[in-house]
């Protein structure tokens, strides 16, 4: 392995930090998920409207706390705001849009470290192509095409940069695709829970 990034060429080390980036942002993300996303199903869902419903607030509130999520989190902070009478927020439907974007806000950092290295690991693998293959050519013109060695470091530093390109990028791309299908899935279980306990609590002050 060693071999191969030396034949590489100078590109490898560009490639190589993109590879640990991704790498590490992949790691990271997985144990934030795994840390602070378990339990959002719809029998929490259905738990917390009943609960809601029967006005046991405070019991639903200790559930929140038991589960360990976005969704719960946000949940807590809308029953908290319906218990203070000092509340500043003009409408519920704000305070639950405001909650959301803090979700949010965790479950994308660092996404971003991701698009850009499946973006920039292909492009980096073709730059160390077109390199490679500005060497053999070099060599040829200095030496003749008669001795197929004259052309082969060119020609394996340019295959070495675009397979390494690839082997990061492919990663990266099913990584942060799958990451994005989480955030959505889980934003739309706070869109679902947040706006039925809205109704209930707006539909008992009727």
């Amino acid at each position: 392995m060693f071999n191969y990034f030396i034949e590489g060429g100078s590109m490898m080390w560009l490639l190589a930090i993109l590879s640990i980036a991704g790498l590490g942002t992949i790691l990271e993300r997985t144990a934030y998920f795994l840390r602070n996303e378990q339990g959002i199903t719809k029998e929490f869902k259905s738990e917390i409207v009943d609960l809601v419903r029967e006005r046991k607030e405070d019991e639903a509130i200790e559930l929140c706390n038991k589960t360990n999520n976005s969704v719960s989190r946000t949940v807590k902070s809308i029953l908290l705001a319906y218990k203070n009478e000092n509340d500043l927020y003009e409408s519920k439907e704000k305070l639950m849009k405001e909650k959301a974007l803090e979700q949010i806000e965790n479950l994308e950092r660092r996404l971003s470290i991701l698009g850009i290295v499946s973006y920039i690991s292909p492009m980096a693998g073709l730059l160390g192509t077109v390199l490679g293959m500005i060497k053999s050519f070099k060599a040829i013109a200095l030496q003749g095409a008669g001795d197929p060695n004259v052309v082969a470091n060119g020609i394996s530093e340019a295959l070495i940069t675009t397979a390494a390109g690839l082997l990061i990028a492919i990663p990266a791309i099913i990584a942060y695709n799958t990451f994005n299908r989480k955030v959505d899935k889980i934003m739309l279980e706070i869109e679902k829970t947040s706006t039925a306990l809205i109704n209930i609590k707006d539909s008992g002050k009727r």
